[in-house]
């Protein structure tokens, strides 16, 4: 009695078991075994549903084999787990195979309870799903998986799959996309004969080829257009052949290196662009080639095109091969039909391009009829590939042949332009060797004249010269006037002192002599002290402008005087301080109610500079005058609360003497700023100025002491000019 209850339980579990009906597997030939039916799926997670002993039989059913957008039941769940039972023949027992993967999820599969691969990232978190396709672009390339299988005839693969969200799914020319694939092989028997997944033969390598031509071409016909940019066709097929290798490398480069199933899908998607592009480019390059404007057919394409694409990206359903059938009636018909016509309509030169577009023909309705042909899925397989390469090779030979000769015969006409070029070029010589002797004798009779204008030119030059000396001497006497005028002022003043402290010291001294200076009382004699202090004091200023005066006369001197032009150590603030001070008086001397504020800033530091004194200060004078003149001009037509401003600055640095002398006067404006350093022009009234002042300032400063002379001004502001000396 107490086995009844163990043998129960024994009849409940072999029950069960046998009740799930296993997927017999008794052999694995070279296609391999497609695993789509006795699949079972539940949502949700549970790290126990990999084992064996997992009650599935009120899971739902499902074939994975089926395209993803077909499974809506998948799409909204996401994370679940899929099982199937396999009765193994025990021929097949513990032996390794091979299994291929195609799907558009996260997964870990499971055989008995033992994970033995794992593709993508599979998480309860949905935004940490990363879907992973491990298919490749044809058999030889898919990411294959080995295990063995158990030893019990009755064993179980589970399938634990996420979901990756926001994935657009797209059906690509009719290619399925399914959930999830699972192929069984004998080890590494997938590879024999080359087949793919559906026992094609692998043509991958001849979408490398046709890449590789393709891009040949692309890059001939470019270079071809940058070379001589007005054969236009070249730029046309140069594109269509630059989009035609792009196209040939999408598909197998990205299902070969890119397992990303969103990237994958975008790929489609530039598939799809490409391929149009292809058609277009395509039409342009025979509109071009028969010298025809780009028409509304060729635009109603690419609106259609762009439509097609829009609706392709926002998963709208639509018949299979809808993007083929569009492509042949909007731009292959009429590409053909020109390339028919071109022999008969251009002549016989363009049978080529007529020959290409009947191969195009004959090739596609080929394609079209061998899959009614009695032939072996291979073979049929072969012709198909040979039959549609053919086809779409026809037209793009057939015009690169076409260009190549069109510039074989422009290279002829031109070889022969050449020989005429070259007999013309003789006879051009010819007559050149008559110009030549004819010339000659004109260049004697022109050196002669020549000759003659230039000694005539150069007497010119000559009496220029002396012309300009006379100018600048007369320069040097205007200059030596206004000094005049101001040293005569200046020396007025300390005059005066001379004379009324001359008179009351006599009549301190006449005073003191009249009194009893010995006898007097201490209080007389204490004011008899102080009227000899106020004389001493009276006797010190008269020494003081004594000195002054003497100075002025012999800044006087020192300026009437010819420049020997020999450099001496000078202390350039003590120079310009006596200058202006100079010019400033001298332009009081003929404007009496003239004031203007003196402003100086020395350098402390300057020391003693290597230079010509009395040239310095003819360009020091000149800049003065200038300055004092502006500020006078501004002061009649300013307001009274103008304040007339000259400042004079001094620095040295960096190897370097500057001297700023700055006013806020009329300043110049920008037409004549560009004048202001050439000789004979001045902005003053006829009979104030010659001209000169600035010019020789500027050869004085440039070219006597090797410097630079600048100026900066704005109309209406001021003015400030910069002398740079070498130290």
């Amino acid at each position: 009695m107490k086995l009844l209850p163990l043998l129960a339980l024994l009849f409940l579990t072999v029950g069960k078991v046998l009740s799930q009906s296993p997927v017999p597997i008794d052999s694995l030939p070279v296609q391999g075994i497609l695993l789509h039916q006795g699949w079972r799926w539940h949502p949700g997670d549970n790290p126990n549903w990999a084992s064996v002993k997992v009650d599935d039989r009120q899971w739902l059913t499902i074939d994975p084999s089926r395209n993803i957008t077909d499974l809506p039941q998948i799409q909204q769940v996401p994370i679940g787990w899929m099982r199937i039972h396999l009765q193994i023949d025990s021929t097949l027992t513990n032996q390794v195979i091979s299994m291929l993967v195609d799907q558009q999820v996260a997964s870990h599969i499971y055989l008995n309870g033992r994970l033995i691969a794992r593709f993508g990232r599979v998480s309860t978190n949905p935004d940490q799903v990363e879907a992973y396709n491990p298919s490749g672009a044809d058999q030889a390339l898919w990411q294959v998986t080995h295990f063995q299988l158990g030893a019990q005839s009755h064993q179980v693969l589970a399938v634990r799959f996420a979901r990756q969200p926001a994935i657009p799914y797209y059906k690509f020319w009719g290619q399925p996309i399914p959930f999830l694939l699972i192929k069984l092989h004998q080890a590494d028997q997938r590879n024999q004969h080359r087949l793919d997944s559906v026992g094609n033969f692998d043509v991958t390598f001849l979408d490398f080829f046709k890449a590789g031509l393709f891009l040949i071409l692309a890059l001939l016909h470019l270079l071809f257009y940058k070379w001589y940019p007005a054969q236009k066709v070249n730029a046309w097929f140069g594109l269509y052949c630059l989009f035609g290798a792009w196209a040939y490398l999408n598909q197998p480069l990205i299902y070969q290196f890119v397992h990303s199933v969103p990237l994958r899908m975008q790929a489609a998607v530039g598939q799809l662009i490409l391929f149009f592009c292809i058609h277009l480019a395509f039409l342009g390059a025979v509109y071009t080639i028969f010298d025809k404007r780009i028409g509304v057919l060729f635009y109603t394409a690419l609106v259609v095109f762009i439509g097609y694409v829009v609706l392709f990206s926002l998963q709208v359903k639509m018949p299979d091969g809808l993007s083929i059938y569009l492509a042949l009636l909007l731009t292959d018909v009429q590409s053909t039909r020109l390339l028919l016509l071109a022999s008969r309509k251009r002549g016989k030169e363009y049978w080529i391009l007529t020959a290409g577009a009947i191969g195009f023909i004959v090739f596609l309705i080929a394609y079209q009829a061998v899959p009614f042909l009695p032939m072996s899925p291979y073979t049929r397989h072969i012709f198909l590939h040979v039959f549609y390469n053919l086809s779409t090779l026809s037209s793009p030979i057939s015009v690169t042949l076409f260009l190549a000769r069109r510039f074989a015969q422009t290279n002829h006409t031109l070889a022969e332009k050449l020989l005429q070029v070259e007999e013309l070029s003789a006879q051009t010589l010819a007559q050149q060797q008559e110009k030549e002797h004819l010339l000659t004798t004109q260049k004697e009779t022109l050196e002669q004249q020549v000759s003659s204008r230039t000694a005539q030119l150069s007497q010119s030059l000559s009496e220029l010269k002396a012309t300009q000396a006379q100018l600048i001497q007369k320069e040097k006497l205007a200059s030596l006037g206004e000094l005049t005028a101001g040293i005569a002022h200046e020396i007025q003043n300390p005059l005066n002192f001379v004379n009324n402290f001359s008179e009351v010291s006599g009549e301190l001294v006449e005073e003191l002599r009249e009194g009893p200076f010995r006898h007097l009382p201490e209080p007389e004699q204490a004011y008899a002290n102080e009227i000899l202090g106020d004389l001493i004091q009276n006797l010190q200023k008269i020494n003081h402008h004594g000195k002054r005066a003497d100075s002025i006369v012999k800044g006087m001197l020192e300026h009437s005087r010819s420049s020997t032009g020999k450099k001496e150590p000078t202390d350039l603030n003590a120079l310009a301080d006596e200058y202006l001070k100079l010019a400033y008086h001298g332009l009081r001397a003929k404007n009496k109610d003239f004031n203007a504020k003196l402003v100086t800033e020395f350098d402390p530091d300057l020391g003693t500079v290597e230079v010509v004194p009395q040239d310095i200060g003819r360009v020091l004078l000149n800049l003065y005058n200038n300055a004092f003149y502006a500020v006078l001009q501004k002061h009649k037509a300013a307001p009274e609360s103008y304040e007339p401003r000259v400042t004079v600055s001094t620095l040295r640095h960096k190897g370097l003497v500057e001297i700023w002398v700055k006013d806020n006067g009329t300043g110049i404006p920008e037409p004549v700023k560009q004048k202001i350093f050439q000789p004979f022009f001045t902005t003053k009234p006829t009979g104030e100025g010659t001209g000169l002042g600035l010019s020789l300032s500027y050869d004085i400063i440039t070219q006597g002491h090797g410097g630079s002379l600048e100026l900066k001004t704005q109309e209406g502001e001021g003015t400030q000019v910069s002398i740079q000396l070498p130290i």
